[in-house]
């Protein structure tokens, strides 16, 4: 495993990852003994199924190939980046797709589910664009991961991009925006004017919901 294994090459990767990477044993025993997984039965491994952590890569190119997506993305934390890598080396080529990595920090999901945040700041129309789009995006920018006492404050700055964003993304913002992210920059997270980009070119490409625009689905 190398830097180019990892979504934004020229993004901050640990050492360590790399290291444990090329200290992996050779070969790995890709077949496991387990109840459930994905039989190797066909090619005569009775009772053994694939390896978890092989199966992880094998089920993003499944769901790459559905979609006809070349490049790919799994999103790991740096732990669970370190426990697996080493079993998707057999499966980070295939053909002309190329399957990278893109890690993140731990995210607060279960207090951010609860329903009284969104009250007490008047936040309700984006709740589920929260917690399901705008925390993971904060989660790649801050790897060490996104503590409870953050969560106002990140609810908050959404909301008021969300308000203000424009019906259309400028070409020249968007471009920009494509670039930040290709190179690695996640900071654009908590810039207004490319959040709210990326809120517009989101809902165009998704449809609105609800009046006004509601809250992309």
């Amino acid at each position: 495993m190398g830097i180019v294994d990892f979504q934004a090459a020229g993004a901050r990767t640990p050492a360590h990852l790399l290291s444990i990477a090329h200290n992996a044993p050779r070969p790995l025993v890709l077949s496991r003994t387990r109840d459930h997984g994905v039989c190797l039965a066909p090619l005569g491994l009775e009772g053994m199924v694939l390896d978890p952590r092989a199966g992880l890569h094998i089920a993003v190119l499944a769901a790459a190939a559905e979609r006809a997506a070349a490049h790919p993305v799994m999103t790991v934390t740096e732990r669970a980046a370190a426990n697996v890598a080493a079993y998707g080396a057999p499966f980070r080529r295939y053909g002309t797709t190329r399957l990278r990595y893109a890690l993140h920090g731990r995210v607060p999901y279960d207090t951010a589910a609860d329903s009284r945040l969104y009250e007490v700041h008047r936040a309700e129309a984006v709740r589920e664009l929260f917690t399901g789009w705008y925390l993971p995006l904060c989660a790649a920018r801050e790897r060490s991961g996104v503590s409870v006492a953050r969560l106002p404050g990140l609810l908050k700055f959404l909301r008021r991009v969300h308000l203000a964003r424009p019906a259309t993304a400028r070409g020249d913002d968007l471009a920009e925006l494509r670039h930040r992210f290709a190179a690695g920059d996640m900071s654009w997270v908590m810039d207004a004017r490319a959040l709210a980009c990326a809120l517009a070119e989101r809902e165009n490409v998704i449809g609105r919901a609800g009046p006004q625009g509601g809250t992309p689905a």
